[in-house]
């Protein structure tokens, strides 16, 4: 592949993966990104021929145009990820979700660079009791959600004949990155088990779509390599109705696993009381008829690979404020 590709974000959990994936690929990759949360996962890329590394915040216009010289797609994955995060940063939240990335998507445009994708999340459905499809009505319970719903209107109006953004809707991810992220559900299950010999799960009922980090990246590397004309102005579910879970099963399914692999006894512990209101399941049948998107990853492998990176000591200390995004701290653990 000789296409050159600006992924902004490009250091965080998935734009780690994504970018080495890229490169494996043969494409040329620029990275944009504030590298809020440490430079440590692109250490491996410096210096890679086809690998150009840029330090900017998307806030700052004059900065993405120039990073976007030169390029033929533009993926966006920057932003405040996350409840936590976007509720104790609200501003922050409003300027990065959803003014910077309408001004990405318009600069796109107007320079002429016609393949855009942009990373929304299913959380946009906050609670229903159907399996939801793209069309679904959209209930979002938090300002995350709803600065990513927004987002995905400007940019969905802007769609013609030389523009053609494309939405992705991520399932909940999981799995090992160079930027660790120890705040999301399987990896927290994972790291708590390690530790603490216990999974706490409150509630247990909610239902939430999974993917694997490798498998996330694999869809944005499937929409870059399909017809335009295909994914012009598409909405795309990510991840796999086999890995529609409840919270309790996924609770269940860390704590066997390590058992199998480990032979460590691990208490799941069921609170009944929640204060997560989002509940729901979706469906992937667009990405999969439309490119061809299946998974190939698990759970079980993922909380393999975590937990041998805790045990090994290659992360040291899990609970290090780098590995949540709510704390905004680029004071990286060091290794060794």
């Amino acid at each position: 592949m000789n296409s050159k590709i600006l992924v902004i974000g490009g250091a965080g959990y998935l734009g780690a993966v994504l970018v080495n994936r890229l490169l494996e690929l043969d494409y040329q990759v620029k990275v944009l990104d504030n590298f809020i949360y440490g430079r440590k996962a692109l250490f491996h890329i410096d210096g890679h021929e086809d690998a150009e590394i840029i330090e900017g915040d998307i806030r700052n216009i004059e900065s993405v145009n120039s990073a976007m010289n030169d390029v033929d797609a533009v993926i966006l994955l920057a932003a405040v990820v996350g409840d936590p995060a976007s509720l104790s940063r609200p501003e922050q939240t409003i300027a990065t979700n959803y003014l910077a990335s309408q001004a990405i998507a318009s600069s796109c445009k107007l320079k002429g660079i016609e393949r855009f994708i942009y990373a929304s999340t299913c959380s946009v459905y906050g609670v229903g009791h159907e399996i939801l499809d793209e069309d679904a009505p959209l209930n979002p319970v938090s300002l995350y959600a709803k600065t990513k719903i927004s987002s995905e209107e400007i940019i969905q109006k802007m769609t013609d004949k030389n523009f053609a953004p494309t939405i992705m809707r991520m399932s909940t991810l999981y799995g090992y990155s160079p930027r660790m992220r120890f705040d999301l559900v399987v990896n927290t299950m994972t790291m708590t088990a390690y530790l603490d010999n216990i999974i706490k799960v409150f509630g247990g009922e909610q239902w939430r779509p999974l993917l694997h980090i490798k498998d996330a990246a694999e869809s944005y590397i499937k929409v870059l390599e399909t017809d335009i004309e295909i994914v012009r102005g598409k909405v795309y579910n990510v991840g796999s109705e086999k890995q529609n879970y409840q919270i309790k099963d996924v609770a269940r399914m860390v704590s066997e696993t390590i058992k199998k692999n480990f032979n460590k006894d691990v208490t799941v512990e069921i609170e009944k009381t929640s204060t997560d209101e989002r509940d729901y399941r979706v469906s992937f049948k667009r990405i999969q008829n439309d490119l061809g998107f299946d998974v190939k990853y698990t759970i079980p492998d993922a909380v393999k690979e975590i937990y041998e990176m805790l045990v090994s000591k290659h992360i040291k200390d899990a609970r290090h404020k780098v590995y949540y995004n709510h704390y905004f701290d680029s004071s990286e653990e060091l290794i060794g």
